[in-house]
């Protein structure tokens, strides 16, 4: 006899006197309609619509003050179905698949977080988890199984298989186990598994399978290059003295700020000294609960914390044409970069395409694999600090709002030859 969870299931099936053979495929449905059928037992279902038109129910739900909620559908099919993923939650009674467990993550994820702003840097998050979910466990063995019937070796061929259809980087294997370590980890937690496999599976071993991260050195543009570009900027503004995204690339470049911490910075933001970063304006991507992409300034940045920035000799002139900009063309507006959108801002997007257009008058090619963009003047910026302060990693860490390990790893591109000489020779 076949096996499922430890029940035993005939292989074959009496059906009008025929004997029809079952596939484990078929076995597993069969199961599924049986726990179906079982958290579906204890509920008192309609037989006809209520006067709205809608068939209703009542289910536990401990958040509500009442201890439950109403759930409604057109028909009588799709209110057991509404019923059914009510109880496939984190607190029903039917067993959990891999699938199902990495859905509840994400869906706790956002629940507890309370302010709307953080949502929605939450949901760009949850996006791009559902993402990489996709692509390295969609249509696996190990998404369809219930997870307390996941095993050790379920976990590592499913490792195998990714390392050697897919070119992956060390990060990438670390995107696939935080993956793996939050499922696990609830279903520990909410007692569906009695052992949390992930903490007996040894990654390290992995480490010769990987591929290795473009190098961060390659991932900046020479300071020739940048040069280039400042006199296209340049140039530009003499011709063009209203179009705004050319001070706000000379002003990213100059302060090696994320892309969206441009577009929010106002006038009261500056003073004499310092730059507040504060704010962002993060890109809202298509969701369940968002049918449009769209742009959305929160009084937040990336890792939540403010930071100030030095008013150099080169940001007070950059600003000082900035505001004379403002002057001439009569703009009246808080925002360095105001223009006619749903924020009264330039986008992000607007920054990177004025980019783009700059590298291809230049012939200064944009390499796809080493995601270069507007993004590698934080690591020119990053660099020169770390350079020119004799190592203050900490400092740089401030200024640009990284951790130290995170600037060292991803944003310093090279010490500087020329010190590292002198010191040697000292």
């Amino acid at each position: 006899m076949k096996k499922l969870n430890n029940i035993e299931l005939p292989p074959t099936l009496q059906i009008a006197g025929m004997s029809v053979n079952l596939s484990h495929e078929d076995i597993r449905k069969l199961y599924e309609n049986m726990l179906r059928d079982e958290a579906l037992k204890d509920y008192t279902f309609p037989s006809k619509p209520s006067s709205d038109g809608y068939y209703h129910v009542y289910v536990a739900d401990s958040t509500k003050k009442t201890g439950r909620r109403a759930v409604k559908a057109k028909t009588l099919d799709d209110l057991k179905s509404k019923v059914y993923e009510h109880e496939k939650g984190i607190h029903g009674r039917v067993k959990k698949t891999f699938k199902d467990v990495f859905e509840l993550t994400q869906q706790e994820k956002k629940k507890l977080v309370k302010d709307e702003e953080k949502k929605l840097s939450v949901q760009n998050t949850i996006n791009r988890n559902r993402s990489e979910y996709s692509r390295l466990f969609k249509g696996t063995v190990i998404e369809k199984k219930y997870v307390d019937e996941i095993t050790k070796k379920d976990v590592e061929d499913l490792c195998y298989l990714n390392l050697t259809r897919y070119n992956l980087t060390s990060k990438a294997l670390k995107y696939m186990r935080s993956i793996l370590k939050a499922v696990f980890k609830l279903a520990f937690e909410e007692y569906w598994i009695n052992d949390n496999i992930y903490d007996r599976i040894d990654f390290s071993k992995y480490k010769d399978m990987t591929s290795d991260s473009a190098d961060t050195s390659k991932r900046v543009h020479s300071e020739e290059d940048v040069m280039k570009m400042l006199g296209y900027i340049h140039d530009h503004q003499r011709k063009y003295p209203k179009y705004l995204p050319s001070y706000a690339l000379e002003l990213q470049i100059a302060m090696g700020l994320r892309r969206g911490e441009v577009p929010p910075l106002v006038w009261t933001d500056i003073n004499d000294d310092l730059i507040t970063i504060s704010r962002e304006q993060i890109t809202v991507k298509k969701s369940e609960d968002n049918p449009k992409e769209y742009c959305k300034i929160v009084n937040h940045t990336k890792t939540y914390k403010v930071r100030y920035f030095p008013v150099t000799t080169k940001i007070k002139d950059i600003l000082s044409r900035l505001r004379k900009c403002h002057e001439l063309n009569g703009m009246e507006s808080e925002y360095l970069f105001p223009a006619r959108s749903d924020n009264g801002v330039i986008t992000n997007n607007t920054v990177y395409n004025f980019y783009r257009r700059i590298c291809k008058a230049l012939d200064i090619p944009i390499q796809r694999d080493l995601i270069k963009g507007t993004h590698s003047f934080r690591r020119n910026a990053i660099t020169k600090v770390v350079n020119n302060t004799g190592g203050n990693v900490i400092l740089a860490s401030q200024l640009f709002g990284n951790s130290p390990e995170v600037a060292m790893k991803h944003y310093f591109t090279k010490a500087d030859e020329e010190q590292a000489r002198k010191a040697l020779e000292a």
